[in-house]
């Protein structure tokens, strides 16, 4: 009798919809995992229903789960016509002595939270002279994500130089395909490819199975997505004895999470998430070499968490990675000192740098800052004159 009591109470002023009070969402997770996720659904499935589909900036791509609409535009919003943020349109070569920096990554390439002019990229552009960076970046990618992007809208530009974002926490990215079982508290419920290994450690991509994208839709709808995608989904996890008790959901809610922990992911190099990351980023920089570049950096962008840690601790926890990175001929440039520095040397905050979960206008300024010195170092001068003239 307790514990029916105890079940109801947790049910009626605990739980909502399967959310936790505060909004984490409970364990094990479905084919959606919070009533946004479902509201979204519901949104995209009557508009193709009735010819209208969502006029937002994001759109589905069966190729890369998602990308951005090629000239859309959404409040403060703006993508050219190659999807790329902001609303210069760029040609389909660089003209002849402009240097073309093309960025690929997630969201702290896109920059969100700030406004364009604002963000890294556009702070390299307007710095310098003679100097396009144009923003592949897109909210919530992975590393694949970006790599497929590449070559999907950005190899054939003609980029000299291919900037490689990665956010710390895609490590954990690089492992799913159905983002609402990485990511339960999102509000989209958007699926991607993803990259594994097979026995020889080569990288294998496993696209997306279904037909459309009302075809996919329809999958969530009737849950039949759970058996399309749980194939190689490395964060499918077997629904365990007892699970439709909210007791059983919540004793198992921290074990979920912590799983999802990206600094554990880092450090723990047997793991799936590390080596598929690793074999990923070695890939997309001798494939950008290959394919013309003449630099392809992998730059690494800390989370506030990060930052923190780094502050506290005096260490970077993922510094092996990037070592091992580099033992294998990868270039790599972690913005997290400079970042630090700009932090202060009494009482050093992250909040100096961060606007909510991204670097605000002064974090992206110190990005820019810190990207072009390192390719003043790397890049040949032509004759007495530098590749990169500074306007500042």
């Amino acid at each position: 009798m307790s514990f029916g009591l105890l079940e109801l109470v947790l049910r009626v002023v605990f739980v909502d919809d399967g959310v936790l009070l505060g909004g984490r969402p409970l364990p094990p997770f479905g084919a959606t995992t919070n009533p946004e996720q479902r509201e979204w659904v519901a949104r995209w499935r009557e508009g193709l229903r009735t010819d209208e589909p969502y006029d937002g900036a994001a759109e589905f791509r069966m190729d890369l789960g998602w990308s951005m609409r090629p000239s859309a535009r959404e409040g403060s919003v703006r993508t050219n016509a190659l999807g790329a943020r902001g609303s210069r349109e760029y040609p389909p070569r660089p003209p002849n002595g402009t240097l073309r920096i093309a960025c690929f990554g997630d969201s702290f390439t896109w920059c969100d939270e700030v406004d364009y002019e604002e963000s890294w990229p556009y702070r390299v552009e307007f710095a310098t002279e003679n100097v396009e960076a144009i923003n592949f970046g897109v909210g919530g990618y992975g590393t694949d994500q970006a790599w497929l992007r590449y070559r999907a809208d950005g190899r054939d530009l003609g980029a000299h130089v291919v900037v490689i974002g990665i956010m710390l926490e895609d490590i954990g990215r690089n492992v799913n395909r159905y983002r609402p079982w990485y990511y339960p508290v999102t509000p989209v419920a958007f699926a991607k490819p993803r990259f594994r290994l097979d026995e020889r450690d080569h990288l294998v991509l496993v696209p997306l199975p279904f037909r459309s994208f009302g075809d996919y839709l329809d999958s969530i709808a009737d849950g039949t997505v759970l058996d399309s995608l749980r194939e190689h989904e490395h964060w499918f996890g077997p629904r365990p004895f007892g699970a439709g008790l909210v007791t059983v959901r919540l004793a198992s809610a921290p074990f979920a999470y912590a799983a999802r922990d990206h600094a554990h992911l880092w450090l723990d190099r047997s793991s799936e998430p590390y080596r598929v990351t690793l074999a990923i980023l070695e890939a997309f920089h001798h494939e950008a070499i290959a394919d013309g570049a003449r630099l392809a950096p992998v730059v690494v962008f800390p989370t506030r968490d990060d930052l923190a840690s780094r502050i506290s601790s005096g260490r970077s926890y993922w510094q092996g990675g990037l070592d091992a990175l580099r033992s294998r001929g990868v270039p790599t440039l972690d913005v997290t000192e400079a970042l630090v520095a700009a932090c202060g040397i009494e009482g050093p905050d992250p909040d100096r740098v961060f606007a909510g979960g991204h670097l605000d206008a002064l974090g992206n300024e110190i990005v820019a800052r810190t990207i072009l010195d390192w390719l003043e170092r790397e890049l040949p001068q032509v004759g007495n004159t530098p590749v990169i003239g500074r306007r500042y």
